[in-house]
């Protein structure tokens, strides 16, 4: 991780954690000053805000750390347990609060201060939407999963309060206090919702699940380079794998049969190198196993001059997304079986 990238990850989650502990001190005074079950699910996910805060902040701390012995490829996998981790916290702050606002509709109970409580939720939830708009940019910016999902979850926390609000004034307007404890469900239905989408994308990533934007960049770099310099023929079996803001790819590289180590080598530099750059950060590392060509690759192959050629070229494999994730269309390892 380059140095003035970590520190503006740090800078961001240090600053989330910090107004965090601020919003949560202002939600549970609003939440004694009215006694709302809206306004105590809004104090609930604060909570959750601040542990959420406080790993992922340990998280980048964690991923800065260089690789050892027993982390050989480093630490960055730990953003995706992260935003798994304050998933879980978001979808248990939501069941607990279905639990509250249903306990609220049996035994309903008395509320008070209702604008002053709904000026306070409203500042909160203002400072929470600015601030997860913060986090996403400065995540995308950086290309940190770790501050974007903090970034979703403040934003989500966000409109929790926004709906705090709107319960507030529903009572106030109308005197149905039912409204309270209605709107907090809904408002932990949404949570919920944020939740199981942020762990889902968490177990997609420690699982090494295709992305098809990233796909897309790689198979960018491949066409680039092979427009360029047509030195090589074709690829297969290429798999990549992120951890933090590193990339590690590995593929199959069909080369001329007559090209000696020198010259194959000076290939793949020129590959890794458009691949760096479709990916956009220098933290990538590559892994490519040679395959000498044979004559079933004639028709694919746009080597000019080759002096071994057996039939002209015919068929163009563009490598795209749709190409890379499909089964390859021809596989030297399988055309010499």
């Amino acid at each position: 991780m380059e140095v003035q990238e970590y520190k503006i990850k740090k800078k961001a989650a240090v600053i989330s954690l910090v107004i965090s502990f601020l919003l949560f001190f202002g939600k549970i005074g609003a939440y004694y000053l009215t006694g709302s079950a809206a306004v105590l699910s809004d104090a609930l996910e604060s909570i959750v805000n601040i542990v959420a805060a406080s790993f992922a902040l340990y998280s980048l701390l964690l991923m800065n750390k260089p690789a050892d012995n027993e982390h050989p490829y480093g630490h960055g996998k730990v953003e995706f347990f992260s935003a798994g981790f304050e998933g879980a916290m978001i979808i248990i702050a939501a069941i607990a609060i279905i639990a509250y606002a249903i306990n609220d509709i049996i035994f309903p109970r008395e509320i008070s201060s209702l604008d002053t409580g709904a000026w306070i939720i409203t500042g909160t939830s203002i400072v929470n939407l600015l601030l997860g708009l913060y986090l996403i940019r400065t995540g995308k910016n950086t290309k940190s999963f770790i501050l974007i999902a903090d970034g979703k979850h403040v934003i989500t926390d966000s409109i929790t309060s926004f709906g705090a609000v709107a319960a507030l004034i529903l009572v106030f307007v109308t005197e149905i206090k039912i409204f309270d404890p209605l709107i907090a469900i809904i408002l932990a239905l949404n949570i919920l919702w944020t939740g199981k989408h942020l762990v889902r994308e968490s177990i997609g990533g420690l699982m090494n699940e295709n992305n098809d934007k990233i796909i897309a960049n790689i198979g960018a770099g491949l066409e680039s380079e092979r427009k360029d310099h047509a030195d090589w023929i074709d690829v297969h079996r290429l798999r990549y794998w992120k951890s933090g803001d590193k990339y590690m790819i590995d593929f199959h590289l069909i080369v001329p049969y007559y090209k000696n180590v020198a010259e194959s080598h000076e290939t793949v530099a020129l590959v890794e190198k458009n691949i760096v750059n479709s990916l956009g950060t220098k933290q990538t590392e590559s892994l490519i196993h040679l395959d000498p060509c044979n004559p079933r690759c004639c028709h694919i192959c746009k080597v000019v001059d080759c002096p071994v050629r057996k039939e002209p070229f015919s068929l163009y494999i563009k490598w795209d997304a749709k190409k890379i994730k499909s089964l390859p269309a021809f596989d030297i390892d399988e055309a010499d079986k």
